[in-house]
């Protein structure tokens, strides 16, 4: 087959528009930061990237969840610690109360104290998290895909009967009668296995929220690897497509020159 002018002429043009789009490709990819412009660019990779970011979107969600999650169990531990004090004072005066030397006055000073401490535990028992009672029904959190965490406790869990044994030690101490330290000890107890159970699943709760964060870093280097530009190489390739799509010109510009000449004659 005879090449002719107009073919290399037509041939050039051609080779010259592909050099000139891969360079504004990769002058793009460089301004944008960005690999991918458009799904067709690598659909494989796209469709990846689309199913990373799902991920990642729902461990932002449960990032979320533990956070509120830690925030309950949080108040949670404070408030039982509070009472567990308010626990501890209570025994010390029931001791006191027991002691046969003290007189009425001392009686009734104590019972006083109780009654006081008595009200300071109702106020923690009815203790409220963002309006709603932190001992009050189960608040259950999802922080992680198939795990639901409970991240409070009921006022059964902690107190039991607690509030009806305060009430009662004041009217004992204040008639005299004898004073049930079993019922206290066993109070203080239910509190401390209510706190060491909302401490074991605060640990489970910070085990998966470090567990989120690795598996959400990793997502994003994975996201970052299909759609971000290699700087370093970009930069090497995009002065590579320059200098391609300078020689193309060159060569077209000098074929059409000739065309041009041989069109004069």
């Amino acid at each position: 087959m005879r090449v002719t002018q107009q073919m290399l002429h037509q041939n050039s043009v051609r080779h010259m528009n592909q050099n000139l789009s891969r360079f504004e490709k990769t002058n793009s990819q460089v301004s944008t930061g960005k690999m991918i412009e458009r799904p067709s660019d690598n659909p494989n990779g796209v469709s990846k990237a689309m199913s990373m970011k799902s991920s990642i979107a729902a461990n932002e969600q449960y990032a979320r969840n533990t956070d509120e999650a830690k925030l309950w169990l949080d108040e949670t531990d404070q408030t039982i610690s509070s009472m567990t004090s308010v626990m501890h004072r209570v025994r010390e005066l029931a001791v006191h109360a027991s002691n046969g030397t003290i007189n009425d006055s001392d009686r009734d000073v104590i019972a006083s104290e109780l009654e006081e401490l008595s009200t300071q535990m109702s106020q923690f028992a009815q203790a409220k998290v963002n309006g709603q009672a932190l001992f009050g029904a189960d608040k259950k959190f999802t922080i992680s895909d198939g795990l639901s965490i409970k991240a409070n406790a009921s006022a059964a869990e902690v107190l039991g009967d607690t509030m009806a044994v305060l009430e009662n030690l004041a009217a004992a101490v204040k008639a005299g009668n004898g004073i049930d330290l079993d019922a206290i000890d066993g109070g203080m107890e239910r509190m401390l296995g209510a706190q060491a159970d909302i401490g074991a699943r605060t640990n489970r709760v910070e085990a998966t929220e470090n567990r989120l964060k690795d598996h959400t870093f990793e997502l994003k280097t994975a996201v970052s690897k299909i759609e971000d530009v290699d700087y370093a190489e970009a930069i090497i390739r995009l002065k590579s497509e320059e200098s391609i799509y300078q020689a193309s010109l060159s060569a077209s510009s000098k074929i059409i020159q000739q065309s041009l000449m041989d069109f004069l004659r």
